[in-house]
Protein backbone atom coordinates (compact mmCIF):
# COMPACT_ATOMS: atom_id res chain seq x y z
CA UNK A 1 0.00 0.00 0.00
CA UNK A 2 2.00 2.70 -1.41
CA UNK A 3 1.73 6.14 -0.74
CA UNK A 4 0.49 8.14 -4.25
CA UNK A 5 0.04 11.89 -3.16
CA UNK A 6 -0.85 13.64 -0.24
CA UNK A 7 -3.58 16.42 -0.50
CA UNK A 8 -3.73 19.62 1.79
CA UNK A 9 -7.86 20.31 2.25
CA UNK A 10 -7.54 24.32 3.23
CA UNK A 11 -11.15 25.01 4.43
CA UNK A 12 -12.27 28.88 5.40
CA UNK A 13 -15.32 30.26 6.16
CA UNK A 14 -15.96 34.20 4.39
CA UNK A 15 -15.55 35.94 7.31
CA UNK A 16 -13.22 34.82 9.99
CA UNK A 17 -13.12 36.91 13.37
CA UNK A 18 -10.28 37.47 15.43
CA UNK A 19 -11.70 35.09 18.43
CA UNK A 20 -10.68 31.72 19.59
CA UNK A 21 -12.78 29.56 17.22
CA UNK A 22 -10.05 27.31 15.53
CA UNK A 23 -13.06 26.33 13.67
CA UNK A 24 -13.59 28.90 11.20
CA UNK A 25 -10.41 28.32 9.34
CA UNK A 26 -9.23 24.49 9.22
CA UNK A 27 -6.57 22.37 7.28
CA UNK A 28 -7.23 18.61 6.53
CA UNK A 29 -5.03 16.23 4.57
CA UNK A 30 -5.97 13.18 2.33
CA UNK A 31 -3.14 10.40 1.82
CA UNK A 32 -4.16 8.78 -0.66
CA UNK A 33 -2.72 5.18 -1.86
CA UNK A 34 -2.21 2.60 -4.58
CA UNK A 35 -4.59 0.45 -2.89
CA UNK A 36 -7.47 2.82 -3.98
CA UNK A 37 -7.96 3.62 -0.08
CA UNK A 38 -7.56 7.07 1.31
CA UNK A 39 -6.90 8.36 5.29
CA UNK A 40 -8.33 11.87 6.95
CA UNK A 41 -6.14 13.84 9.38
CA UNK A 42 -6.25 17.23 10.44
CA UNK A 43 -3.71 19.74 11.05
CA UNK A 44 -4.15 22.96 13.78
CA UNK A 45 -1.92 25.06 12.92
CA UNK A 46 -2.01 28.70 10.42
CA UNK A 47 -3.55 26.95 7.73
CA UNK A 48 -2.23 28.87 5.03
CA UNK A 49 1.77 28.18 6.57
CA UNK A 50 0.98 24.42 7.12
CA UNK A 51 -0.45 23.86 4.01
CA UNK A 52 3.20 25.36 2.28
CA UNK A 53 4.88 22.91 4.61
CA UNK A 54 2.86 20.24 3.26
CA UNK A 55 3.10 21.29 -0.40
CA UNK A 56 6.54 22.19 -1.24
CA UNK A 57 8.65 20.67 -3.27
CA UNK A 58 11.97 18.52 -2.96
CA UNK A 59 14.53 21.42 -2.23
CA UNK A 60 18.04 20.96 -0.70
CA UNK A 61 18.91 18.18 2.13
CA UNK A 62 16.35 18.17 4.82
CA UNK A 63 13.89 21.25 3.93
CA UNK A 64 11.78 19.18 1.73
CA UNK A 65 7.95 19.89 1.47
CA UNK A 66 6.06 16.57 3.78
CA UNK A 67 4.42 14.93 0.25
CA UNK A 68 7.60 14.71 -1.85
CA UNK A 69 8.99 13.32 1.59
CA UNK A 70 6.54 10.52 1.87
CA UNK A 71 4.86 10.03 -1.71
CA UNK A 72 6.22 6.62 -2.52
CA UNK A 73 6.56 5.17 0.84
CA UNK A 74 4.87 2.21 2.59
CA UNK A 75 1.22 3.62 4.32
CA UNK A 76 1.45 0.61 6.75
CA UNK A 77 5.01 1.46 7.78
CA UNK A 78 4.19 4.73 9.93
CA UNK A 79 7.22 4.39 11.58
CA UNK A 80 9.59 4.84 8.82
CA UNK A 81 7.34 7.54 7.35
CA UNK A 82 7.58 9.54 10.67
CA UNK A 83 11.53 8.91 10.75
CA UNK A 84 11.86 10.57 6.85
CA UNK A 85 9.46 13.35 8.06
CA UNK A 86 11.48 14.14 10.69
CA UNK A 87 14.78 13.88 8.69
CA UNK A 88 13.43 15.84 5.65
CA UNK A 89 12.11 18.76 7.27
CA UNK A 90 15.23 18.63 10.22
CA UNK A 91 16.15 22.05 8.56
CA UNK A 92 13.33 23.84 9.40
CA UNK A 93 11.73 21.89 12.28
CA UNK A 94 11.38 19.91 14.11
CA UNK A 95 8.40 21.95 16.26
CA UNK A 96 6.30 24.00 15.91
CA UNK A 97 3.91 24.43 12.59
CA UNK A 98 6.34 21.44 11.05
CA UNK A 99 5.29 19.33 13.89
CA UNK A 100 1.73 20.04 13.20
CA UNK A 101 1.37 19.27 9.67
CA UNK A 102 3.34 16.21 10.14
CA UNK A 103 -0.25 15.54 12.52
CA UNK A 104 -2.34 15.69 9.80
CA UNK A 105 -0.30 12.83 7.93
CA UNK A 106 0.52 10.65 10.89
CA UNK A 107 -3.27 10.50 11.79
CA UNK A 108 -4.55 9.99 8.07
CA UNK A 109 -1.83 7.08 8.35
CA UNK A 110 -3.30 5.39 11.02
CA UNK A 111 -7.20 6.05 9.52
CA UNK A 112 -5.74 3.82 6.75
CA UNK A 113 -3.93 1.22 8.62
CA UNK A 114 -7.58 0.69 10.44
CA UNK A 115 -8.99 0.60 7.13
CA UNK A 116 -6.47 -2.52 5.83
CA UNK A 117 -6.73 -4.09 8.77
CA UNK A 118 -10.38 -3.90 9.12
CA UNK A 119 -10.48 -2.51 12.62
CA UNK A 120 -11.34 0.67 14.16
CA UNK A 121 -7.95 2.73 15.37
CA UNK A 122 -8.86 2.39 18.84
CA UNK A 123 -8.15 -1.59 18.55
CA UNK A 124 -4.69 -1.50 16.79
CA UNK A 125 -4.11 0.92 19.76
CA UNK A 126 -5.46 -1.61 22.86
CA UNK A 127 -7.92 -4.43 21.75
CA UNK A 128 -9.88 -3.83 24.68
CA UNK A 129 -10.55 -0.37 24.31
CA UNK A 130 -13.82 0.95 24.99
CA UNK A 131 -16.95 1.19 22.74
CA UNK A 132 -18.12 4.64 24.18
CA UNK A 133 -15.91 7.81 25.16
CA UNK A 134 -17.44 10.15 27.47
CA UNK A 135 -17.15 13.84 26.05
CA UNK A 136 -17.69 17.36 27.22
CA UNK A 137 -19.20 19.62 24.96
CA UNK A 138 -17.20 22.61 24.61
CA UNK A 139 -17.70 26.53 23.66
CA UNK A 140 -16.78 29.75 24.02
CA UNK A 141 -18.12 32.00 27.00
CA UNK A 142 -21.36 34.15 25.83
CA UNK A 143 -20.55 38.01 26.37
CA UNK A 144 -21.92 38.12 29.76
CA UNK A 145 -23.22 36.28 32.82
CA UNK A 146 -26.86 36.85 31.89
CA UNK A 147 -26.20 34.58 28.83
CA UNK A 148 -25.17 31.71 30.13
CA UNK A 149 -27.98 30.03 31.08
CA UNK A 150 -29.82 29.85 27.63
CA UNK A 151 -26.69 28.32 26.08
CA UNK A 152 -26.50 25.63 29.65
CA UNK A 153 -29.94 24.73 29.14
CA UNK A 154 -29.43 23.34 25.47
CA UNK A 155 -26.53 21.22 26.39
CA UNK A 156 -28.70 20.01 29.72
CA UNK A 157 -31.26 19.13 26.87
CA UNK A 158 -28.97 17.45 24.85
CA UNK A 159 -27.79 15.21 27.51
CA UNK A 160 -24.10 16.32 28.41
CA UNK A 161 -22.86 15.64 31.58
CA UNK A 162 -19.92 17.70 31.88
CA UNK A 163 -19.21 21.42 29.97
CA UNK A 164 -16.43 23.41 29.36
CA UNK A 165 -16.53 27.06 29.01
CA UNK A 166 -13.51 29.68 28.12
CA UNK A 167 -11.92 32.60 26.77
CA UNK A 168 -13.13 36.04 26.44
CA UNK A 169 -14.70 38.10 28.43
CA UNK A 170 -13.07 36.18 31.22
CA UNK A 171 -9.53 37.36 31.99
CA UNK A 172 -9.10 41.27 33.06
CA UNK A 173 -11.57 41.65 35.76
CA UNK A 174 -11.93 39.50 39.14
CA UNK A 175 -15.73 40.53 39.77
CA UNK A 176 -16.82 39.25 35.68
CA UNK A 177 -15.20 36.21 36.55
CA UNK A 178 -16.66 35.00 39.41
CA UNK A 179 -20.05 36.18 37.67
CA UNK A 180 -19.48 34.12 34.43
CA UNK A 181 -18.24 30.70 36.80
CA UNK A 182 -21.68 31.17 39.32
CA UNK A 183 -23.77 31.72 36.29
CA UNK A 184 -22.66 28.25 34.61
CA UNK A 185 -22.42 26.69 38.23
CA UNK A 186 -26.37 27.65 38.68
CA UNK A 187 -27.02 26.90 35.05
CA UNK A 188 -25.49 23.27 34.45
CA UNK A 189 -26.78 22.27 38.71
CA UNK A 190 -24.90 20.03 40.89
CA UNK A 191 -24.93 17.30 38.87
CA UNK A 192 -22.68 18.34 35.79
CA UNK A 193 -19.14 18.84 35.57
CA UNK A 194 -18.05 22.40 35.19
CA UNK A 195 -14.58 23.17 33.10
CA UNK A 196 -13.15 26.57 32.64
CA UNK A 197 -10.63 27.52 30.11
CA UNK A 198 -9.10 31.11 31.58
CA UNK A 199 -7.64 31.17 28.02
CA UNK A 200 -4.01 32.15 29.61
CA UNK A 201 -4.92 35.32 30.94
CA UNK A 202 -3.27 35.62 34.37
CA UNK A 203 0.57 35.13 35.92
CA UNK A 204 0.43 32.95 38.53
CA UNK A 205 -0.58 35.02 41.56
CA UNK A 206 -3.47 36.30 39.64
CA UNK A 207 -4.66 32.45 39.04
CA UNK A 208 -4.59 31.93 42.73
CA UNK A 209 -6.60 34.77 43.72
CA UNK A 210 -9.22 33.65 40.90
CA UNK A 211 -9.05 30.04 42.11
CA UNK A 212 -10.17 31.30 45.76
CA UNK A 213 -13.39 32.93 44.07
CA UNK A 214 -14.04 29.86 41.74
CA UNK A 215 -13.66 26.96 44.49
CA UNK A 216 -16.88 27.07 45.73
CA UNK A 217 -18.60 26.33 42.69
CA UNK A 218 -16.94 23.25 42.06
CA UNK A 219 -14.83 23.22 39.30
CA UNK A 220 -13.58 19.76 37.87
CA UNK A 221 -10.33 21.52 35.88
CA UNK A 222 -9.04 24.91 35.17
CA UNK A 223 -7.36 25.34 31.84
CA UNK A 224 -4.50 27.14 30.86
CA UNK A 225 -4.77 29.77 33.81
CA UNK A 226 -1.19 31.15 33.00
CA UNK A 227 0.86 31.29 29.67
CA UNK A 228 1.34 27.94 27.72
CA UNK A 229 5.32 27.71 28.49
CA UNK A 230 5.45 29.83 32.21
CA UNK A 231 6.55 26.53 32.96
CA UNK A 232 7.49 27.96 37.17
CA UNK A 233 3.71 29.51 37.17
CA UNK A 234 2.30 26.65 36.40
CA UNK A 235 4.23 24.52 38.84
CA UNK A 236 3.38 27.54 41.47
CA UNK A 237 -0.39 26.54 40.65
CA UNK A 238 -0.60 23.33 40.25
CA UNK A 239 0.77 22.80 43.96
CA UNK A 240 -0.79 25.24 45.90
CA UNK A 241 -4.59 25.08 44.09
CA UNK A 242 -7.72 23.70 45.49
CA UNK A 243 -9.00 22.63 42.01
CA UNK A 244 -7.00 20.44 39.24
CA UNK A 245 -4.75 22.33 36.97
CA UNK A 246 -4.79 21.75 33.15
CA UNK A 247 -2.73 22.68 29.93
CA UNK A 248 -0.81 21.37 26.81
CA UNK A 249 -3.01 22.52 24.12
CA UNK A 250 -0.15 25.20 22.34
CA UNK A 251 2.56 22.36 22.61
CA UNK A 252 3.73 20.32 19.49
CA UNK A 253 7.35 18.51 21.32
CA UNK A 254 7.55 15.47 23.44
CA UNK A 255 10.13 17.00 25.57
CA UNK A 256 7.57 20.64 25.93
CA UNK A 257 4.61 18.29 27.44
CA UNK A 258 7.82 16.38 29.52
CA UNK A 259 8.67 19.91 31.35
CA UNK A 260 5.22 20.66 31.50
CA UNK A 261 4.56 17.14 33.06
CA UNK A 262 7.28 16.95 35.47
CA UNK A 263 7.97 20.71 36.40
CA UNK A 264 4.66 22.19 36.43
CA UNK A 265 2.92 19.49 37.62
CA UNK A 266 -0.12 19.55 35.60
CA UNK A 267 -3.35 17.23 36.50
CA UNK A 268 -4.72 16.88 33.13
CA UNK A 269 -2.84 17.15 29.94
CA UNK A 270 -4.12 18.31 27.03
CA UNK A 271 -2.13 17.20 23.58
CA UNK A 272 -3.57 18.28 20.28
CA UNK A 273 -3.40 15.24 17.62
CA UNK A 274 -3.13 18.18 15.17
CA UNK A 275 -0.48 19.85 17.08
CA UNK A 276 1.84 16.99 18.48
CA UNK A 277 2.35 14.73 15.54
CA UNK A 278 -0.70 12.79 15.89
CA UNK A 279 -1.56 9.58 17.01
CA UNK A 280 1.70 8.45 17.26
CA UNK A 281 3.54 11.35 19.26
CA UNK A 282 0.43 11.30 21.49
CA UNK A 283 1.40 7.70 22.61
CA UNK A 284 4.82 8.68 23.79
CA UNK A 285 3.17 11.38 25.44
CA UNK A 286 0.44 9.58 27.43
CA UNK A 287 3.78 7.26 28.52
CA UNK A 288 5.15 10.44 30.32
CA UNK A 289 2.26 11.27 31.93
CA UNK A 290 1.58 7.84 33.78
CA UNK A 291 5.23 9.05 35.52
CA UNK A 292 3.40 11.29 37.47
CA UNK A 293 -0.62 9.71 37.13
CA UNK A 294 -1.64 12.90 35.41
CA UNK A 295 -4.80 11.91 33.30
CA UNK A 296 -4.66 12.94 29.69
CA UNK A 297 -7.94 14.28 27.62
CA UNK A 298 -6.90 15.19 23.86
CA UNK A 299 -7.61 18.95 22.94
CA UNK A 300 -10.10 18.85 19.83
CA UNK A 301 -11.79 22.32 18.84
CA UNK A 302 -11.47 21.17 15.57
CA UNK A 303 -13.48 19.65 12.91
CA UNK A 304 -15.02 16.46 13.11
CA UNK A 305 -11.89 15.08 11.76
CA UNK A 306 -9.90 15.46 14.85
CA UNK A 307 -13.19 14.58 16.69
CA UNK A 308 -12.95 11.47 15.31
CA UNK A 309 -9.09 10.76 15.94
CA UNK A 310 -9.40 12.25 19.86
CA UNK A 311 -12.24 10.07 20.43
CA UNK A 312 -10.66 6.44 19.11
CA UNK A 313 -7.15 7.69 21.13
CA UNK A 314 -9.01 8.47 24.47
CA UNK A 315 -10.60 5.01 23.63
CA UNK A 316 -7.82 3.78 24.33
CA UNK A 317 -7.28 4.75 27.60
CA UNK A 318 -8.00 3.79 31.17
CA UNK A 319 -9.67 6.82 31.56
CA UNK A 320 -11.76 7.86 28.36
CA UNK A 321 -12.33 11.40 28.06
CA UNK A 322 -12.44 13.90 24.90
CA UNK A 323 -13.29 17.37 24.56
CA UNK A 324 -16.02 18.02 21.72
CA UNK A 325 -16.53 20.87 19.68
CA UNK A 326 -19.99 22.42 20.26
CA UNK A 327 -18.87 25.62 17.75
CA UNK A 328 -21.65 26.66 15.29
CA UNK A 329 -19.40 26.30 11.98
CA UNK A 330 -20.54 24.49 9.55
CA UNK A 331 -16.72 23.22 9.86
CA UNK A 332 -16.83 22.14 12.74
CA UNK A 333 -20.81 20.69 12.88
CA UNK A 334 -21.46 19.43 9.15
CA UNK A 335 -17.99 18.71 7.23
CA UNK A 336 -17.91 15.30 8.33
CA UNK A 337 -19.71 12.19 8.21
CA UNK A 338 -19.12 9.77 11.25
CA UNK A 339 -20.37 7.15 12.53
CA UNK A 340 -20.28 7.81 15.79
CA UNK A 341 -22.96 9.14 18.15
CA UNK A 342 -23.65 11.20 20.68
CA UNK A 343 -25.91 9.66 23.65
CA UNK A 344 -25.78 10.46 27.05
CA UNK A 345 -22.84 11.94 27.99
CA UNK A 346 -20.49 10.17 26.00
CA UNK A 347 -20.03 9.15 21.96
CA UNK A 348 -20.82 5.76 21.01
CA UNK A 349 -18.28 4.18 18.41
CA UNK A 350 -18.95 1.71 15.82
CA UNK A 351 -16.45 -0.91 14.41
CA UNK A 352 -16.14 0.92 11.41
CA UNK A 353 -12.45 0.21 10.26
CA UNK A 354 -10.20 3.27 10.83
CA UNK A 355 -11.37 6.74 12.50
CA UNK A 356 -15.13 5.95 10.56
CA UNK A 357 -15.13 8.99 8.97
CA UNK A 358 -15.72 10.89 5.31
CA UNK A 359 -16.45 14.07 4.15
CA UNK A 360 -19.37 16.07 3.21
CA UNK A 361 -18.56 17.17 -0.98
CA UNK A 362 -20.77 19.97 -0.55
CA UNK A 363 -19.23 21.85 1.88
CA UNK A 364 -15.56 21.19 0.50
CA UNK A 365 -16.80 22.65 -2.30
CA UNK A 366 -18.05 25.54 -0.63
CA UNK A 367 -15.41 26.40 1.69
CA UNK A 368 -12.26 25.38 -0.01
CA UNK A 369 -9.34 27.62 -0.70
CA UNK A 370 -7.87 26.88 -3.93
Amino acid sequence: MKIVSVEAIHLRLPVVRESADGTQDCLLVRVHTDAGQTGLGEVVSCSHVARAVIEAPRSAPFRHGLAAIVEGMDAADSASVWRAMLEGTSWYGPGGVTRQAMSGIDTALWDLQGKAAGKPVRKLLNEQAADAVPCYASVLWPEGPEKVYSSAQIFLAQGYRAVKYGWHPMGPDPMLDEALVAAAREALGPEVDLMVDAGRAWDAETALKRIERFEKYRVAWLEEPVQPYDISGYRKVSERSSIPIAGGELMTLVQEFDNLITDGRLQVIQPDLGRVGGITCAEKILTLARKTGARVVPHAFGTGVLLAASAQWAASHKQPLTEYTRAPSPLAAGLVRHTMHFKDGALHLSDAPGLGISLDDQIVAKYRVA
